[in-house]
């Protein structure tokens, strides 16, 4: 029996041909699907239909897992810097990000809540840093993702849960896990990764304070590298006021404001550089012309007087005004 098939279902036909996307083409064949008579001449043609549209739902499917895993790989900066919160299940990391920020990070008394990352902003004085909970290490499941996360971030936030029986096992299943993704914890890291091991500047912070005293000057005993740690209580408010700023510190950047000549002085939107940085490398930050044709600058800081001039070599601090001169 001949398929009779109407105009309709070959101009889809030929839209399915010019089509490349999966979830397209399956629509694209759910449409000739219903275009087509129904009888006994279009059976085969029916079967070849629903087989194509199980093969291609399928692929696009994979397509789909595989767009959203490489998403996750990249997650773009917002603020000043990006911190990663990185610990074993139960840390504490999604209470943590909760109590700082804006997000809203699944809590729970069992591990694993955390299934993907999730970022929110924390707010220190005038500027803001961007803080990502990641889904917790583990021996038993390794998203690659989580790890080239923390390669690429600013600073690693390890949370060492103070309430469990062995705080230095621990410390070291997290720090074995992370080295075997070649990645090393250090008191002062790489902002960027160089090469195939990534050294990540670290703050250990040591959570549930309230349930277990621990002091910072043993949580720095756990390293290798006396890395800086402080501890947490967000039941009881313990250390809380310190966090943020003890995570601006470690980000090893400053904030500088400017002045025109004659104005007043702007305290809306610092300029971020890193410590270390000079007059000049300010001017390069604010125009590039206005780098080159500087002469000299005046600075408002408070170890120097007030609208001292100083030469484009004066390194900065957190908090300085400039003033350039052209």
């Amino acid at each position: 029996m001949p398929a009779n098939l109407p105009p309709n279902y070959y101009a889809a036909e030929k839209r399915y041909r010019e089509e490349s996307d999966p979830k397209v083409k399956v629509k694209i064949l759910k449409e000739m699907l219903a275009i087509m008579p129904k009888h006994k001449g279009t059976e085969h043609l029916q079967g070849e239909l629903k087989k194509k549209i199980s093969k291609l739902s399928s692929l696009a499917q994979k397509k789909s897992a595989t767009k959203q895993t490489a998403s996750l790989d990249n997650i773009p900066r917002e603020g000043v810097g990006q911190g990663v919160l990185v610990g074993l299940p139960n840390s504490g990391k999604s209470s943590i990000i909760n109590y700082f920020t804006n997000a809203k990070s699944k809590v729970a008394h069992y591990p694993y809540s955390t299934f993907k990352p999730v970022q929110g902003m924390m707010q220190f004085e005038d500027i803001n840093i961007q803080l990502i909970d990641l889904p917790p290490l583990s021996q038993e499941y390794e998203e690659q993702y989580i790890y080239n996360i923390i390669r690429l971030s600013d600073m690693v936030i390890l949370l060492i849960d103070l309430a469990v029986d062995d705080i230095e096992a621990e410390y070291g299943l997290a720090t074995e896990l992370l080295k075997k993704h070649n990645i090393f914890l250090k008191r002062e890291g790489e902002r960027r990764p160089q090469g195939t091991e990534a050294y990540k500047t670290t703050l250990i912070i040591g959570t549930k304070y309230d349930i277990r005293h621990f002091s910072k000057d043993d949580l720095k005993t756990l390293t290798e590298d006396e890395i800086p740690g402080i501890c947490l209580s967000l039941k009881d408010g313990f250390g809380t006021s310190q966090f943020p700023e003890t995570v601006f510190q470690d980000l090893h950047i400053i904030r500088v404001y400017t002045k025109a000549p004659g104005q007043r002085k702007d305290f809306d939107k610092p300029y971020i550089l890193l410590k270390g940085a000079n007059v000049f490398d300010a001017a390069k930050t604010i125009h590039k012309e206005l780098a080159e044709n500087m002469k000299y600058a005046r600075i408002w800081s408070s170890n120097k007087y007030e609208g001292q001039r100083v030469d484009r070599e004066y390194i900065l601090n957190d908090g300085d005004i400039i003033e350039i001169h052209n």
